[in-house]
C-alpha cells in the first residue's frame, strides 16, 4: 500500500491536480447526467462526456501556468456571479427602508430613504441635483 502512493505521488508530482474549476467541471458533468436521465438527448450525453473528459485532462496537465490561468478565469466569473447574487440580496432586504435611484449624470446608483412624496437629492460622485418622486414609502 504504501509503494503504491509512493508511485501515485510520484506519477503527479509536476502535474495540476484539482482545483475549483475541476470541481465546477465535475458538478456540471453530474448535473448534465442527471438532466439526461430524464431528457435522454444524445447531444447532453455527449457534452457531459466531453467535460469531463476536459477535468480529466485538467487534473493530469503539466502546463500549470495555462491551468492556473484559466483558473482564475472561472474564479472571476464565480466571484462576479457571487457579487452580482448577493447584491440582489441586500437590496431587497433594505427594500422596505430604502429607495434605490441611478445618478442621471454619472450612472452611480444611490440609495436614498424611503420617504414618500417628491424630493430633490444631489449625487455624492459627480454633485448633480435632480428629483425622485417616490410613491410608496413612510410619510
Amino acid at each position: 500500500m504504501n509503494n503504491f502512493r509512493n508511485r501515485l505521488a510520484q506519477f503527479m508530482m509536476g502535474r495540476y491536480g484539482m482545483d475549483e474549476t475541476f470541481y465546477v467541471l465535475l458538478i456540471s458533468y453530474i448535473v448534465l447526467m442527471f438532466i439526461n436521465l430524464f431528457v435522454h438527448t444524445w447531444i447532453i450525453q455527449i457534452l457531459g462526456i466531453a467535460i469531463f473528459v476536459y477535468a480529466v485532462f485538467r487534473f493530469f496537465s503539466k502546463n500549470i501556468a495555462k491551468r492556473t490561468r484559466e483558473n482564475q478565469r472561472v474564479m472571476n466569473v464565480l466571484y462576479g456571479a457571487k457579487g452580482f447574487v448577493n447584491k440582489r440580496k441586500n437590496r431587497s432586504a433594505q427594500k422596505k427602508s430604502c429607495f434605490f435611484k441611478k445618478c442621471p449624470n454619472c450612472g452611480k446608483t444611490l440609495r436614498l430613504p424611503r420617504v414618500k412624496g417628491k424630493h430633490n437629492t444631489r449625487c455624492p460622485s459627480c454633485g448633480c441635483e435632480f428629483s425622485v418622486r417616490i410613491l410608496k414609502g413612510k410619510r
